[in-house]
């Protein structure tokens, strides 16, 4: 992102340079009076929220120290010990937080994270700053011409609404151990669900309709505006879907498709998405 402060409800959020969001900033729209560590570190001894922080970094930071991560847990868990950003820093390793001291200084986290923060601290406000960061997001890629961001973005911070709400109801095992309970996390299954249902394949069927499509493209990189933006609402519907404790898939689905049969049509004639698409289409042969 290009801008260095963003105001979201009112609130004014700075951004550093690597594009990092600042938690401390988003803090201070915690209960009057109160410092915006005290909720930092309310938030850093959420047994969600570390699942979450675990699960992210696993995957995006090679030099994540897993096993100081379940020590990390163990002692956020006792009452008698509090959990900092710096100590979380210092002892895992972790890249999707940082944490300056100082006039300046702050708490930065990446935009996912920030997300999982906000929904801790208030959904409704998560909302405004999805918002902002689309709205963002999307006049940078219009101003590059690339349309492949453009909708990447549409679906990414609904992605992270829905798997913090798949973490909420998830088993610790499945993430204390991720070697060995790894296949068993539900993430892939919701993705292809919502995939299934919107474009009619799941994404290993796409690949495998597709073979001389690019390695790092999947079939939401090739789909309209008008897709994308469904898929959109179907993630959001299906998070809450989750924390209302619907636990089949299969009546997850069967709502989802209810929820796809009635905003498609509708979205279908709006005016704005049309001319989103036109943006796109001119990226794309700008390109």
């Amino acid at each position: 992102m290009t801008k260095n402060k963003i105001i979201v409800d009112g609130t004014t959020i700075r951004i550093n340079k690597e594009g990092y969001v600042c938690l401390t900033d988003i803090a201070k729209r915690s209960i009057e009076d109160t410092e915006p560590i005290v909720a930092l570190r309310a938030w850093l001894k959420n047994s969600s929220t570390l699942l979450f922080l675990q699960t992210w970094e696993n995957k995006k930071n090679t030099n994540f120290k897993l096993n100081q991560m379940v020590q990390f847990r163990m002692k956020a868990a006792d009452n008698r010990n509090y959990a900092t950003p710096q100590k979380y820093i210092e002892e895992t390793g972790a890249i999707g937080i940082v944490s300056k001291s100082g006039r300046y200084g702050g708490t930065f986290a990446h935009s996912d994270i920030a997300l999982n923060f906000c929904y801790w601290l208030s959904p409704e406000f998560q909302v405004y700053l999805m918002e902002e960061f689309q709205r963002l997001k999307a006049d940078e890629q219009i101003r590059l011409g690339d349309p492949f961001n453009i909708k990447r973005f549409v679906t990414a911070g609904s992605y992270s609404v829905l798997v913090t709400s798949l973490l909420s109801k998830i088993d610790e095992r499945l993430l204390t151990h991720p070697q060995p309970y790894k296949k068993r996390l539900p993430f892939a299954a919701e993705a292809d669900m919502i995939n299934e249902i919107v474009f009619g394949f799941t994404a290993k069927q796409w690949r495998l309709n597709n073979p001389d499509a690019p390695t790092d493209r999947n079939q939401r990189d090739f789909a309209s505006v008008l897709d994308l933006i469904v898929m959109n609402s179907l993630e959001l519907v299906g998070a809450m879907l989750i924390q209302w404790d619907v636990e089949e898939l299969a009546e997850r689905k069967r709502l989802l498709t209810d929820t796809y049969n009635f905003v498609y049509p509708i979205l279908k004639r709006s005016k704005t998405i049309q001319e989103l698409q036109k943006i796109a289409d001119k990226a794309k042969k700008i390109e």
